[in-house]
């Protein structure tokens, strides 16, 4: 199995992930920073760099009860109304130097944070109409690390081996008998396994075996899959 960890360390790849985001949340108008983000139901742009900050603060502070769920993200995003993005990106800032040294001394959590923040990084991108950046070290991380918590995933609720093969080169062999091989992009990947896609479009990669139970039940990471196609 390849290690899910790129030659780059996962805190330098954060801390170029969050200034590329960075200096593109600072040169936004006001009208694109409220951009309503699909991907990311009723939060705007800025809603999304706050979520980000918020992340930071938490970890920062020592608050990690709960880290991920509905109810924090939620106030990392409400504590934060009434901020401007510019106020929200220099909090994020602030937080470099005791992020910096939380990560290099817990790497899962640099990996879990840097996959977090690509993946909103390209949903920020998607909405507003601009390159994504599809190839980045930080996005192969990412599917990195989501491909063996989808094969434990779907082994535990299922009990069904899926190999995945990815077009970086790496390939990640099922344990136990194979029901399933799903051959694709880190990018695709990363972006059908979080939610980001519709059943039609994850039903549409290139899979052989029977794939209905797995992506109906095991499948995805955060929430149900979109209704409609989407082109991120």
């Amino acid at each position: 199995m390849p290690d899910p960890e790129p030659a780059t360390p996962p805190d330098l790849l954060y801390a170029e992930s969050r200034q590329h985001l960075l200096t593109l949340a600072r040169s936004l108008s006001t009208a694109q920073a409220e951009t309503v983000v699909p991907m990311c139901p009723d939060w705007t742009v800025q809603d999304v760099v706050a979520h980000l900050t918020g992340l930071n603060a938490d970890v920062a502070s020592g608050r990690t009860d709960n880290l991920g769920s509905d109810e924090s993200t939620n106030r990392q995003v409400s504590d934060r109304r009434g901020k401007s993005l510019g106020e929200i990106c220099d909090e994020w800032e602030g937080h470099a130097e005791e992020m910096s040294s939380q990560m290099q001394a817990r790497p899962k959590l640099a990996v879990g944070l840097t996959a977090d923040l690509i993946v909103h990084i390209h949903d920020v991108q998607h909405a507003l109409g601009i390159e994504i950046d599809r190839e980045s070290h930080a996005t192969l991380l990412a599917a990195h690390r989501y491909v063996p918590h989808m094969q434990d995933r779907v082994q535990e609720k299922l009990g069904l081996g899926i190999s995945v093969l990815l077009t970086d080169g790496t390939e990640w062999p099922a344990s136990g008998d194979v029901a399933a091989t799903l051959r694709t992009t880190p990018y695709d990947f990363l972006r059908s396994v979080t939610g980001r896609r519709s059943r039609r479009q994850v039903e549409t990669l290139d899979w052989s075996g029977d794939v209905a139970v797995i992506i109906d039940n095991a499948w995805t990471t955060y929430g149900p899959l979109q209704e409609d196609d989407v082109s991120a």
